[in-house]
């Protein structure tokens, strides 16, 4: 059967397809022609016997009558009138001359059937005999012996006629039994022949499942290899390949299926390798550091390691003013000192944007302080781009193994929380703590429930007075975000609003807050107060270029003064923005809202980007305040910032004024406003309200 199927296979499906169809359409027309060509030659038996053995009885029929007639005819010769005499001598003639054609018939018939030819040889003798008898009749009566004609006629001529009637009737009898039997005999033949056409159509429908077979194993077989193979190539399994049995079109098809698994292959590799690679920098990406970090912890499974991971500072600065030729240059400068690294047995790679990743080896877990400090010293110097000197500094976070872990992913990621803990409190260098991790789960769990804390009205607005320094009296507000969470208790804005601001989540508080400021000025007005509130918005918020229209919908709709509302915007995110904030300030400033820097002096802006901001107010930060009493040179700075706000024509505002020595240097050195636990601390309305009235019936004493 496998040597047929290769046979088989051998041809082209095409050709295994017409030649199964054409044998499968001449099997049929074969046992067609067949059928009929049997069927033709009984019907021409049945036909033939039929006709011989009518003929032999009418043959026998025809000559019992024609000696019947003779004999009758010779009684009228013997004693018949003479004028009748002639006639009958005719007639006798005419039975003569019909026997004798009968006589020539039967013989025709001899050897058809043994018993028959027997019995035609008895009929034919009789015949003759009687015919002889006839003829010495017929003399005797020509020689005018009537009475001897008559004693011969009852003497020889009867008996000869009696055996010659009955002869016939034994040969009817027999052609009618012989006919019964050649009726049978063809009968039988009949239903042979159709057993044997059922034997002949069993036969072909055999022959045709076996060709079926044989064809569909032929094309299916193949069918399903090509199909096992294109699916192990969808699975990635590139390696795999087709057994290719045959010239036919399926062993194009299989062949072309491996060379499709060749070049799929090929290019596969390619993309992993180019996938594995950093376009810029030629570095290992994350995925392909990820794997080469973890070959080399199972490697050196005793060897104490320091994954650092580290970000460059102020790159979003960089592309924005110089644009990211740049930054791509600072980031090649990082690179370069990097991979000089990978001498000392480390594994480097970049993660994304400024996001360097370094798998450090170290003598000791103790020594992971020394040897990150020189990698930090090492990568912290002055970039040179076109003539211009650049800053090159980085923010870095360490997690060890196997201290915090051993696979790499966890450690990167540890690292990488470390890195932005960094960051947040402005350090060079920070190590992963554990306990942040809970701290950092801590935040997510209450970003997560944010959303329902504002629709559930968990938010709270609270209100810091800011004071003039020049006349004693109230100046304004700043609007403040508590949350009264209902199992935590109040919580902090450093609890959330950081973790807020980093997911983008920022933004809903932000109107909120907005939403509840307006509010406020709204009802103040209806009292006959306008003092101002001050809102804080983040860096996300200055990216919204549909800010500047909620704005004036939400005053609108309020029916609130667009200079009662001030917006606060840090300096470090104002350097930090992703996006150039200027022209949304300047929507703003033409809408008539207020903008002050908050935190100045914390950023490090320079004076050309400080005058292009469109700005009314800036807000030195706390820590050029606390303390100023006691720190000449801290009074000669803090001086010069108020000195530079007057100078670009903005008002100056000291924040976190904790001590009346304090205030006193404030107000000496001529700043307009101040604000802090000295004058008063956060309160909700009520207490605002309260207290407000409380210092305008001082203020009137």
């Amino acid at each position: 059967m496998n040597a047929l199927i290769r046979l088989v296979s051998r041809l082209r499906i095409a050709t295994r397809l017409r030649a199964s169809f054409a044998l499968l359409l001449a099997l049929p027309l074969l046992l067609a022609a067949l059928s009929w060509q049997r069927q033709q030659a009984l019907s021409h038996a049945y036909a033939h016997v039929v006709n011989e053995q009518a003929d032999l009885l009418f043959i026998a029929n025809e000559v019992n009558e024609s000696a019947t007639d003779a004999a009758r005819k010779l009684l009228v010769l013997m004693g018949g009138a003479p004028e009748n005499r002639q006639r009958a001598r005719l007639e006798i003639d005419a039975a003569e001359q019909r026997l004798q054609d009968a006589a020539g018939r039967m013989r025709a018939h001899r050897g058809v059937d043994e018993n028959a030819e027997q019995e035609l040889d008895e009929l034919l003798g009789n015949l003759r005999v009687f015919r002889s008898e006839l003829a010495v009749a017929t003399r005797t009566l020509d020689d005018g012996r009537n009475e001897a004609a008559r004693e011969w006629r009852g003497s020889r001529l009867e008996p000869a006629l009696s055996a010659l009637v009955s002869e016939t009737r034994v040969l009817r009898d027999s052609a009618r039994r012989a006919t019964v039997e050649e009726l049978r005999r063809l009968g039988e033949e009949i239903e042979r022949d159709g057993r044997l056409t059922l034997l002949y159509c069993g036969i072909a429908l055999a022959s045709g499942a076996l060709l079926a077979v044989l064809v569909a194993r032929s094309v299916v077989r193949p069918l399903e290899e090509a199909e096992g193979g294109a699916l192990a190539i969808a699975s990635g399994d590139y390696e795999h390949r087709v057994c290719v049995e045959a010239q036919d079109e399926l062993g194009q098809l299989s062949a072309s299926l491996n060379a499709l698994a060749l070049a799929v292959g090929e290019r596969q590799s390619r993309l992993l390798e180019l996938a594995g690679t950093d376009a810029l920098t030629g570095m290992a990406t994350r995925t392909r550091f990820a794997a080469m970090a973890g070959e080399r912890l199972r490697q050196a499974a005793d060897t104490p390691y320091a994954l650092v991971c580290m970000d460059v500072d102020r790159l979003k600065t960089v592309n924005s003013v110089l644009g990211f030729d740049a930054g791509d240059s600072l980031l090649l400068g990082l690179a370069g000192r990097l991979e000089q690294l990978q001498g000392q047995g480390a594994i480097v790679g970049r993660l994304s944007g400024g996001t360097f990743v370094v798998l450090l080896p170290v003598d000791g877990h103790a020594d992971w302080q020394f040897a990150v400090a020189q990698l930090h010293a090492s990568l912290n110097h002055r970039h040179q781009w076109r003539g211009q000197a650049l800053d090159l500094t980085v923010s870095i976070g360490v997690a060890l193994c196997p201290g915090h872990g051993r696979h790499p992913e966890a450690l990167m990621q540890r690292a990488e929380q470390a890195m932005f803990e960094a960051k947040r409190r402005r350090s060079e260098i920070a190590l992963y703590d554990p306990e942040q991790e809970a701290d950092r789960l801590s935040h997510l769990s209450l970003l997560s429930e944010l959303e329902a804390a504002i629709a559930q009205g968990q938010l709270r607005q609270f209100l810091q007075p800011k004071r003039s320094l020049h006349d004693d009296t109230i100046a304004g507000a700043e609007a403040l975000v508590r949350w009264q969470h209902p199992e935590r208790g109040w919580l902090p804005p450093n609890e959330f609003v950081p973790f807020a601001e980093s997911t983008g989540r920022i933004r809903q508080i932000t109107q909120w807050m907005l939403e509840q400021a307006v509010a406020t000025l709204a009802a103040w007005r209806q009292q006959g107060r306008e003092l101002p509130i001050a809102v804080n918005i983040s860096t996300l918020d200055l990216q919204d270029g549909l800010l500047p229209a909620r704005i004036e919908a939400m005053l609108d709709r309020a029916g609130v003064p667009a200079h009662l509302l001030q917006l606060e915007l840090t300096e470090t995110g104002l350097m930090t923005s992703a996006q150039d904030p200027i022209h949304v300030m300047h929507s703003l400033r033409r809408l008539g809202v207020r903008l002050a820097i908050d935190d100045f002096g914390t950023g490090q802006s320079s004076l050309a980007y400080l005058q292009r901001l469109p700005v009314h107010e800036i807000k030195i930060d706390r820590s050029f305040v606390g303390g100023v009493d006691q720190d000449p040179k801290r009074q000669e700075l803090l001086g010069s910032i108020i000195t530079l706000g007057h100078g670009l024509g903005l008002q100056v505002t000291a924040e976190g004024v904790e001590t009346q020595a304090e205030l006193e240097v404030l107000q000496g050195l001529g700043c307009n406003l101040a604000q802090g636990y000295l004058l008063a601390k956060p309160m909700d309305l009520r207490h605002f309200d309260a207290w407000c009235t409380r210092a305008q019936d001082a203020e009137m004493s």
